[in-house]
């Protein structure tokens, strides 16, 4: 992701000056976040995401927050908690930050996440598997939810707006949720940023899930990690009872079934649900959910069940961000730099034949790798799509010639392959840019020597994106 710069400072400025103008004016700086929009009889996919005639927006009463001043905690809780039935490291206040630019950014540790910088809460307590996220002080009911964000840009992790009430009753448990949760595609069996998914609960066994391809409304190709900012949102009404889902103002879902009715928290963040079948494998070091702002207008003449949801474990006041964090861009490459790695654990990295791990064997004497006779190193990184940019960037020295290749995949097949040449005698820095082609959903780099007679040696292998082709 891009640092801080000026420009967050700008931002800050004009939020306070514009908060206390209005302030001073007499009026509430929340009412103006956003303005009564057209109002529709009926609405379906593909509509314009507009307001239905039976509810008005209670504009007096909006919520926004675009994080300039940081974590609001007269506003949010910091998640400090796991849940669900599979084994990972819940979500952790270490993983929640803000930038100079006045950017809310959660940060997500995969399965190759090998540093121990922070610690999980659930049953895996070595960093790995974290995500994390914020719950509402205010409590919500029924009403407007947006977040421009961009989400978390590989699959494992589940980027997510949601919210949420449990609730134990005579007759059973009931599970009050509305969840807009990326990536999608676990219903067709292809998971992707192609696809969103809308699902809500009156209780766990009783849902509607909708697995829509975004492109399919939107038209044309739309993967929603291209790095872009999306709006995402949905309107929840009582009555008549409906949730209207969009993605950038263009609704994705409708339905009508199990609409909750309770007061509850809203939930926002990312997750690791460490179930392949959810949102895929975690196979990633570290990357990013990154939020510009958040808006909740609350609807008038809908009505609801009064109700105050429990939070369960939170950050303690002096764990919340102090300051804002440079964040450099996610590197797609997973423990790049060997520093953290051992044959037995190799952090997303596979070896074969002649390969090894060396502690003092890269450049200036640090972690690096090295390939004799028929070494084979490679990685695969996932959700890459047609007309992704990266920059590929490296430290070699050799013998002889050898040869990294560029495999651009899909599940099944190879849509494309580039070779890539190494020859240094001394320790020397490789860049290569690289543009996905269309029909790919990931790439596999893969470092090899040949037959004894070239060697390799290898540091600081990076993959950084740089945006989307045109």
């Amino acid at each position: 992701m891009k640092k801080s710069s000026a420009k967050g400072k700008m931002k800050r400025a004009f939020s306070v000056a514009f908060a206390a103008l209005i302030a001073a004016c007499g009026f509430s700086f929340a009412a103006c976040a956003e303005e009564e929009s057209a109002r529709v009889e009926a609405i379906a996919r593909g509509d314009e995401a507009a307001l239905l005639t039976a509810a008005e927006l209670d504009l007096e009463n909006t919520v926004f927050d675009d994080f300039s001043q940081g974590v609001d905690s007269s506003r949010w809780y910091i998640a400090n908690q796991s849940w669900g039935a599979y084994s990972n490291g819940g979500v952790v206040p270490e993983n929640v930050g803000y930038t100079d630019d006045g950017v809310l950014v959660f940060t997500a540790n995969g399965s190759h996440y090998k540093k121990g910088e922070v610690a999980g809460v659930g049953n895996v307590r070595d960093g790995s598997l974290t995500g994390g996220a914020l719950i509402s002080k205010f409590l919500a009911g029924p009403g407007r939810y947006q977040v421009r964000m961009k989400v978390l840009p590989r699959i494992g992790a589940c980027t997510a707006m949601w919210v949420y009430a449990y609730q134990q009753t005579e007759s059973g448990a009931l599970n009050h949720e509305i969840d807009i949760e990326l990536p999608g595609g676990n219903r067709s069996g292809t998971i992707g940023f192609d696809s969103v998914l809308n699902t809500n609960y009156i209780t766990e066994e009783y849902n509607i899930s909708e697995d829509v391809r975004v492109g399919d409304v939107l038209g044309g190709d739309v993967y929603l990690n291209d790095g872009q900012w999306h709006t995402f949102g949905f309107d929840w009404y009582t009555d008549p009872a409906m949730i209207v889902y969009s993605v950038d103002g263009v609704v994705t879902a409708v339905t009508t079934s199990f609409v909750p009715t309770l007061l509850t928290r809203l939930w926002l963040g990312v997750w690791i649900p460490n179930n392949a079948g959810f949102v895929g494998s975690p196979n990633f070091e570290t990357d990013y959910m990154q939020v510009d702002w958040f808006r909740y207008t609350p609807f008038t003449g809908q009505p609801y069940e009064e109700y105050e949801p429990n939070v369960g474990s939170v950050a303690a006041e002096a764990e919340y961000p102090s300051a804002p964090t440079e964040y450099a861009s996610a590197d797609k490459i997973s423990n790049g730099t060997f520093e953290y790695v051992t044959a037995q654990d190799p952090g997303g990295w596979v070896l074969a034949n002649d390969c090894a791990f060396t502690a003092d064997g890269g450049a200036d004497s640090s972690a690096g790798v090295h390939l004799t006779g028929n070494g084979i190193l490679r990685q695969d990184v996932d959700a890459v799509y047609g007309g992704f940019r990266y920059t590929l960037g490296l430290m070699a020295k050799t013998k002889g010639t050898v040869c990294a290749d560029i495999f651009w995949q899909t599940d099944i097949s190879t849509v494309k392959t580039e070779t890539i040449e190494l020859s240094a005698a001394d320790w020397t820095s490789f860049t290569r840019e690289l543009i996905a082609p269309a029909g790919c959903t990931r790439l596999r780099i893969e470092f090899y020597t040949e037959n004894g007679e070239s060697e390799l040696w290898l540091d600081d292998v990076s993959l950084l994106f740089n945006g989307t082709e045109g």
